[in-house]
């Protein structure tokens, strides 16, 4: 009699550990598992379109509300982009007609330049892909690109320097970035290639070790009015 309560009672007891193994199981199997974090794209935007009015920016048909209005002249800093493919426009402030679009590529943690240019009512759009690594020991590193319709190849320059900083680049183009000495006051100059005139300059901008720049001509060479040409520049990081 001893021995049939003693094996009951084993059985029984290996029942609730089995039940307890199973729930066990199944709360493990059961339990929400994180997705992955992906680490999004950043974009930045510059509109140097000389006459182009007030933009609304598009990613995928869908508005993009920004920072600041879109009007020429005009950047904004990096914005988290979505990973993935898809495609870029710009239309006039509620207006349907799409103006300028690119198709696009984003790459997870990758950084992006959109640039608008050419003379309103034409439009045309640049995707460029920013290298932010660091620059050199005691360097800043800077980029050059062409926004001003109707001009030929230009140069960018140190003034008081024989020698280009950056060469050759034709509208829309954009160059690879440099390293730079650091400076207090620097003093930036845009030629035509191959000549001495200087057709802009970008008095005492201060070029700090460690930043990363990107340098652009933008305006029209015969204008005398707002959108003459001028050299602008906007601090990647």
């Amino acid at each position: 009699m001893k021995s049939k309560n003693y094996a009951a009672a084993l059985a029984k007891k290996g029942t609730i550990l089995l039940c307890s193994a199973l729930l066990f199981t199944a709360c493990k199997k059961d339990k929400a598992v994180d997705p992955p974090v992906v680490k999004p794209a950043k974009l930045a935007l510059v509109v140097s379109s000389p006459g182009a009015p007030e933009l609304s920016f598009f990613a995928n048909g869908t508005k993009v509300t920004t920072s600041k209005a879109l009007n020429y002249n005009t950047v904004i800093d990096y914005m988290d982009l979505k990973p993935g493919t898809g495609e870029f426009s710009f239309k006039k402030k509620d207006a349907t007609d799409v103006l300028a679009k690119i198709n696009y590529t984003a790459k997870t943690g990758v950084s992006y330049t959109l640039l608008v240019g050419d003379k309103s009512p034409k439009a045309a759009v640049v995707l460029v892909e920013d290298d932010l690594s660091a620059p050199a020991t005691d360097k800043a590193k800077v980029r050059f690109v062409n926004l001003s319709p109707e001009t030929t190849l230009l140069d960018l320059y140190v003034a008081g320097k024989t020698e280009t900083a950056l060469n050759k680049k034709a509208f829309k183009e954009a160059s690879s970035y440099v390293n730079v000495d650091p400076a207090a006051e620097l003093k930036f100059e845009v030629k035509e290639n191959g000549k001495t005139d200087v057709l802009a300059t970008l008095d005492k901008f201060k070029v700090e070790k460690g930043k990363i720049y990107t340098v652009w001509v933008r305006g029209l060479k015969d204008a005398t009015d707002a959108t003459k040409l001028g050299i602008e520049v906007m601090t990647n990081k």
